[in-house]
């Protein structure tokens, strides 16, 4: 299940032990995060090589690797011995940029809310890393917990406020039996729409407030691809729901004493 539109894009892909693709990024960047086993990427004649990249089984055993690969440039990725796992999350790009490579001990991890909607947040590729537009990261949570929480969106440029930039999300679910509900309106005024995803869906947010939630008894993840008029991600909580900030915040307060 593949998500697309503009400006930012997200598909996911798989190869056996061996097995080759080719990449023909034109007028797009992209970041390529391996979900789990290992590959070798190659880029265009006199551009750099990298073997043996991947270094978790699947999402939830670590941090990622992955692969900034910048506009104009091709590439091949190679599956190593257990195969490959791989999402591509692409973005508009013009800015003649090198290829790099992310490893999981450059992966930034914070811990983001409090008691059930608590989870753990990783940057991928950051406001402070190079690209014209794409950011990328994921997002873990336990049984039961929410997550993007208190809702939030992205959808209006004004800075300093809120910044302009549609999303995708790729999801995961352990055991893969599970399932978790994706909380969508778009505005504070509207009714709310809830959406079941499960394990592998794809889902894109061009507008509105957002938040999921996972199933009891279930890991819940969710790699998320942004993209739009800036590179600093600036979002807007739904103004019923700020007080939780404000308890977080006070909560933070009283423990670091």
């Amino acid at each position: 299940m593949a998500a697309t539109g503009l400006p930012v894009a997200l598909r996911v892909g798989e190869l056996a032990p061996g097995q080759s693709q080719e990449h023909r990024q034109s007028d797009e960047e992209a970041v390529v995060v391996v979900l789990g086993g290992s590959c070798d990427v190659r880029f265009d004649t006199g551009g750099p090589r990298w073997e043996g990249l991947g270094e978790r089984a699947d999402v939830f055993d670590g941090r990622a690797t992955a692969i900034y690969a910048p506009a104009d440039r091709s590439w091949r990725i190679t599956a190593g011995p257990a195969g490959v796992r791989f999402a591509v999350a692409s973005a508009p790009a013009s800015t003649p940029r090198e290829p790099y490579v992310v490893r999981p001990d450059q992966v930034h991890a914070e811990r983001r809310g409090s008691g059930v909607w608590e989870r753990e947040v990783h940057d991928i590729v950051g406001p402070d890393q190079q690209a014209d537009g794409v950011l990328v990261g994921e997002t873990f949570s336990t049984e039961g917990v929410w997550s993007s929480y208190p809702p939030h969106k992205h959808d209006a440029h004004d800075p300093p406020y809120e910044s302009h930039q549609q999303e995708a999300f790729h999801v995961r679910v352990s055991p893969p039996s599970g399932f978790g509900l994706f909380v969508h309106y778009p505005a504070v005024e509207a009714g709310r729409q809830a959406q079941v995803v499960r394990d592998g869906d794809t889902v894109t947010v061009r507008e509105g407030y957002h938040s999921f939630v996972a199933a009891a008894g279930h890991r819940f993840y969710y790699l998320w691809a942004l993209a739009g008029t800036e590179r600093e991600l600036r979002f807007r909580t739904d103004p019923r729901h700020l007080w939780l900030l404000d308890a977080c915040a006070h909560r933070d307060a009283d423990g670091a004493g």
